[in-house]
């Protein structure tokens, strides 16, 4: 019962304002990340959110997780205080199964794992979400969907922000941006830092600074090069061990992550066009603490390096064909490696590496996919890709799927997909702790969807729906080792299942209000158990740390030139964990939680070029205690004062 009047409530504030939250239902809206070539939403047959830069910062959201928690069907774990561990489970898929991007070039580590906890929204244009398997577009690793973000790019005159605040916890923020264009070329650039204190009493502070730019040029019309790069440096104190308890009063690690792309493309006829994309991700982490080992008096510094790199090309080809078609096909090229050392020695002595771990796989990739429309009404597309991995079997993923317009407020749509999760590392190559496992197939997705959109009150109101049916077959599961050296392995064990529903209710931006509202509905289950399997896992048991039941509702209010205000809701339900404070770890229930966050700001000068304003936000607004994984604590209530300006120059 009161999930249904959760759901009403939805769509009552849904039908009585308008949204300035992720842009689920605009039909002109063009998305990026859904197929090879940029392609209208209403021609998508798979449901994609867009979270737009100037929504951010109207909001004063400062962290891409933050941002997604508003997203339909997304789940974000955040082992404690900012800065910390956070993984986003998409549609009830496990969190190695969302692809993340940043400009077209992937960012997971190898086997998928993506770590949330440094990704800001400095510089931020606009972040998609697609919601389903895009295996066919982006390969491995995204069986569950597809978070992307953009760059912002230079548009008009020079002109330049910046903004400061500071609040609870010793947190503190600043960020600076430019950009325009001039002539063929367009720019932009920024930068922020922020840190804070945390929520525990020692060792949880939190630095983060980012700079980020883009750089594009057209030398002839049907032909352009974009330049984008994103490095970001981050230190976080963690006081926690395993079980969440606050015992280490110097453990703390250290990332660094250098993401670039080049993006060109030209126009060879008026039929035939060709893109070139190129791409690197660079990312180091650095982890020491100090400690005494088991059995012994003498304290011991301890450390663990890694770094892990992908080189990506992609060279494709866009071809226009008769009857409102187009077919992309092209070839793409991977290469990854990643490398880490353990040291330990004696506090203020030299250290000694005690293991080390290296390994680097290629993959080839070729794709082809057909778009079009019949009769200005019906969208399809058919793609299909074969990737070929020195590490594992070659593996081929397809798509179908259609969208079609239901007299002329309806819009439907249906689509099936296969996905693909490519093994990690440390699963395949021998470790210190686990023996070589050569023969791991890659975990396998199967999905399909059906949905639609209504139009209402002129188009002034739109509701959508979704029904989505996942499967995900091979899952890598760890084996415990045996006599004589105990050392454990990995095997394709388990199967699991994700159905459920996604509602949204929008209402297009009417004078000076607007409003926005969602509910979803996913049940992770464990679907079979392989006989070989000797792990805790059940059939039909809840997958952890997703909730069944999730929603969001935002309302907003803004005058131009005067001032802004947004409240926004999150629910998360009740979903499993398990407590690693007792052996055997119990799997457990965590309770649901709503959480408010509200945001305003106030226009103290306005000229035709320059804007100089207070801003204030207020996440947790009723100080609730909640934990989005089990004896880790999360923020109370938030409270952060500052300024910003912007202006042309």
């Amino acid at each position: 019962m009161k999930i249904r009047l959760l759901v009403a409530g939805l769509v009552f504030t849904a039908t009585t304002a308008a949204a300035q939250q992720p842009d689920t239902a605009t039909l002109a809206t063009v998305v990026v990340s859904a197929t090879k070539t940029p392609a209208e939403r209403s021609s998508l047959t798979q449901p994609v959110t867009v979270i737009t830069g100037a929504e951010l910062r109207a909001q004063g959201i400062a962290r891409v997780s933050d941002a997604l928690r508003t997203v339909p069907g997304v789940a974000i774990a955040q082992n404690g205080s900012t800065g910390s561990v956070s993984t986003l489970f998409l549609r009830g898929g496990e969190s190695r199964y969302t692809k993340v991007l940043i400009d077209g070039v992937a960012v997971n580590a190898p086997g998928g794992f993506f770590d949330f906890s440094h990704l800001t929204t400095d510089n931020i244009d606009r972040i998609e979400v697609v919601r389903g398997p895009a295996g066919v577009v982006h390969g491995a690793d995204a069986m569950s969907g597809i978070v992307q973000i953009f760059t912002r790019q230079g548009r008009g005159p020079l002109s330049a922000s910046a903004h400061a605040r500071g609040g609870s916890r010793g947190s503190r923020e600043v960020g600076v941006s430019a950009d325009g264009a001039t002539g063929r070329g367009r720019y932009s650039i920024g930068g922020g830092a922020q840190r804070t204190d945390g929520v525990y009493s020692f060792n949880n502070q939190y630095y983060n600074g980012t700079l980020s730019g883009s750089a594009g040029y057209s030398p002839k019309a049907g032909s352009d090069v974009l330049l984008t790069s994103r490095y970001s440096a981050a230190e976080f104190h963690y006081p926690t061990d395993f079980t969440g308890l606050p015992v280490d009063s110097n453990s703390y690690r250290v990332q660094h992550r250098l993401t670039v792309g080049i993006d060109a493309s030209t126009r060879v006829s008026h039929a035939v066009s060709t893109r070139i994309k190129l791409g690197t991700n660079e990312v180091s982490d650095l982890t020491e603490d100090i400690g005494v080992p088991f059995g012994s008096t003498d304290a011991l510094a301890s450390s663990l390096m890694s770094r892990n790199k992908r080189r990506s090309g992609e060279l494709g080809l866009t071809i226009a064909l008769p009857l409102a078609a187009t077919l992309n096909f092209g070839s793409e090229y991977m290469a990854e490696s990643e490398k880490s050392v353990n040291e330990e020695g004696p506090v203020g002595g030299a250290s000694a590496p005690s293991s080390s771990f290296s390994a680097s796989r290629r993959n080839r990739a070729m794709y082809a996919e057909l778009l079009g429309t019949v009769m200005s009404r019906l969208s399809y597309t058919f793609a299909a890709r074969l990737d070929d991995n020195s590490d594992y079997e070659p593996f081929i993923t397809y798509k179908a799927g259609a969208t079609a317009p239901l007299g002329t407020t309806t819009r439907l749509h249906a689509s099936f997909s296969t996905a693909f999760n490519a093994p990690a590392f440390n699963q395949i190559r021998p470790t210190l702790y686990t023996s070589a496992s050569p023969n791991l197939d890659p975990e396998s997705g199967v999905s399909w969807e059906i949905g639609g959109e209504q139009s209402l009150a002129a188009g002034a109101v739109t509701v959508a729906a979704s029904y989505f049916n996942q499967s995900f077959k091979d899952m890598i599961q760890y084996v415990s080792g045996g006599p004589p050296d105990f050392l454990g392995s990995f095997d394709n064990l388990t199967e699991a299942e994700s159905n459920g529903f996604e509602l949204e209710a929008r209402l297009t931006p009417m004078s000076e209000w607007s409003a926005w509202g969602s509910y979803a509905m996913a049940r992770p289950r464990v679907k079979r158990v392989s006989s070989d399997y000797s792990g805790d896992l059940v059939a039909g048991e809840a997958l952890l740390r997703r909730p069944e039941h999730s929603a969001n509702a935002a309302l907003s209010w803004s005058r131009k030139s005067i001032a802004s205000l947004s409240a926004n809701v999150t629910y998360s339900g009740e979903r499993s964990d398990k407590d690693f404070s007792q052996f055997p770890a119990p799997t457990v229930k965590l309770s649901p939680y709503f959480r408010f966050d509200v945001a305003g700001s106030k226009d103290v000068f306005t000229s035709s070029t320059h804007t100089f304003g207070l801003t204030v936000r207020v996440e947790n607004l009723f100080d609730k205690r909640y934990e989005d994984v089990l004896n880790f604590a999360s923020p109370r209530r938030t409270i952060l004062l500052g300024a910003r300006y912007s202006g042309s120059l």
